[in-house]
């Protein structure tokens, strides 16, 4: 005859055996239908094993997301150290010189720092108005100089420095410890 496989360990054994090579088990009708019994009782129980399961592992993927979203959270934040009652998320103010030729904004980083997205913004006098000129970054000790037609309002608008009069000028940026540098100045 054809092999077939032991109840008791699974193996492939002859068909007509009465006894398991393997596992040592007898084979006569009894001892095969006691064991068939069990595996059936053993496959209903393994349903409600795999029902626990999937609910243990949801609870761990929770767990999980909200560590994860615990972490970004606080990773984003800016941190907060107070010194002498000023917070680290306060402005700082840029150290700059800024000089206007009358065509031209000469601007000195003098700051021992980069400025990172840096936006100029000069408001005129005569329109009332807000131009701006923005740049990725300028290094420390740098001296930076843009045309004053290089500033324009949010309607596309340029700054003309011939027909306008400067009234302000203001500097906002971020700096590499993540805090924000501001700068503010008047002309008359």
């Amino acid at each position: 005859m054809g092999p077939g496989k032991c109840p008791f360990c699974g193996q492939e054994i002859d068909a007509e055996a009465t006894k398991c090579f393997f596992c040592g088990e007898e084979l006569d009708e009894a001892s095969v239908e006691k064991r068939l019994e069990q595996l059936l009782i053993e496959d209903n129980n393994k349903p409600a094993l795999k029902a626990r399961c999937p609910f243990a592992l949801q609870v761990i993927v929770i767990i999980i997301l909200i560590c994860i979203a615990l972490f970004s959270t606080t990773s984003r934040r800016k941190p907060s150290t107070q010194q002498s009652g000023i917070s680290r998320e306060s402005m700082v103010r840029l150290n700059t010189n800024v000089t206007f030729t009358g065509s031209k904004f000469i601007i000195s980083n003098n700051d021992p720092f980069e400025w990172i997205n840096v936006e100029f913004q000069v408001t005129s006098e005569d329109s009332g108005g807000n131009f701006s000129h923005k740049v990725p970054k300028i290094p420390a000790g740098e001296i930076y100089s843009v045309r004053a037609t290089e500033f324009a309002a949010k309607n596309g608008t340029s700054f003309n420095p011939y027909k306008m009069k400067t009234n302000k000028f203001r500097i906002w940026c971020d700096t590499p410890t993540r805090e924000s540098g501001s700068y503010f100045a008047g002309w008359k």
